[in-house]
């Protein structure tokens, strides 16, 4: 069932989904390091991570995975990591293809449905020994792990993954996208084109046979990020047939352990069909939580501290049980 309303509150003096939004990123300095990892993936690329170890080796392993032009040392990646340091956690960060301080070794990107990435993540921890692992995803590494849970169903238990969170996620890309070109939302629409219109000339100064910069000159929206490069460069027919195929909205009946979903109501980067409220009602194995304010993955309250690390360990800790 769901669970709304929720007991996160935000603090009077900071209303409305833009500044709960804003305000937390610029507000969370944080300074972790952990062991760098690399994993080989099956195609020859390469991912870039860092381990954080935990109390003993028999501590679970907490997966994090970032969101849209983030990495492993995102505010909210180390504010995660530092709450599950402090259970006694182990914590692995990883970046998607492409993100981070580390080139991949290969033309692709990441984009919103990359869970063969994740599975691989997933792997290299049962390799190393990790026997309990947990996962959580913010925005777009939300949509990964959701999708990921729900392809992999019963077998995510097998494989000793006990319990997942995922905040603030994009199930429906399609709309997502549309609902960032909004006019209210030009602020944020313009970071993330001039972002990825940075990473994809990097990428093409590396592998300037794959990308056609006279054409990444005249793009101006996500939409046609997505259409010109990410589902090319992936394997998608176009950006219609990547958002179909990746959202995680149609993967959520397939997940078969505890899983919270968490989405603020005023998150300015959503609509409606982001709020699966009637799915959550009739699935065993996942709770949506959908507090009025919050922003999007923001949720901090002031000298209260920052409610969101404090809800995932709740969750993960409970479920794991």
């Amino acid at each position: 069932m769901p669970l709304n309303p929720s007991d996160y509150r935000s603090p009077w003096w900071l209303p409305g989904g833009h500044l709960q939004t804003l305000v937390p990123r610029y507000m969370r300095r944080l300074a972790l390091t952990g062991a760098p990892v690399e994993i080989e993936l099956n195609d020859d690329d390469v991912l870039y991570g860092e381990l954080y170890r935990g109390a003993s080796p028999e501590a679970p392993l907490l997966i994090l995975s970032h969101g849209l032009e983030g990495s492993a040392r995102s505010g909210y990646m180390l504010g995660a990591t530092r709450a599950a340091l402090a259970e006694g956690w182990s914590v692995l960060t990883w970046n998607l293809r492409s993100c981070g301080e580390r080139l991949n070794r290969t033309p692709k990107i990441y984009h919103s449905g990359c869970s063969d990435d994740l599975d691989q993540v997933i792997g290299w921890a049962e390799r190393a020994g990790f026997q309990r692992i947990r996962l959580a995803g913010f925005s777009l590494g939300g949509n990964v792990t959701l999708k990921w849970l729900g392809e992999q169903g019963e077998r995510a238990l097998s494989r000793g993954v006990e319990a997942a969170v995922a905040a603030s996620v994009p199930l429906d890309l399609h709309a997502c996208v549309r609902t960032l070109e909004r006019p209210a939302n030009w602020v944020y629409h313009k970071h993330f084109v001039r972002s990825m219109k940075k990473r994809l000339l990097v990428k093409a100064a590396q592998f300037p046979e794959h990308f056609d910069l006279r054409r990444l000159k005249s793009v101006r929206t996500l939409w046609e990020v997505d259409e010109h490069y990410t589902a090319p460069l992936n394997g998608f027919r176009d950006a219609a047939d990547y958002y179909a195929r990746c959202s995680g909205r149609f993967f959520l009946s397939g997940i078969q352990i505890p899983t919270l979903l968490v989405t603020a109501r005023n998150d300015p980067f959503f609509n409606e069909t982001c709020f699966p409220v009637d799915e959550a009602r009739q699935h065993p194995h996942f709770t949506f939580e959908a507090p009025a304010d919050g922003g999007h993955v923001g949720f901090w309250q002031g000298s209260g501290g920052w409610w969101l690390e404090r809800r995932l360990i709740r969750h993960l800790a409970g479920a794991s049980l």
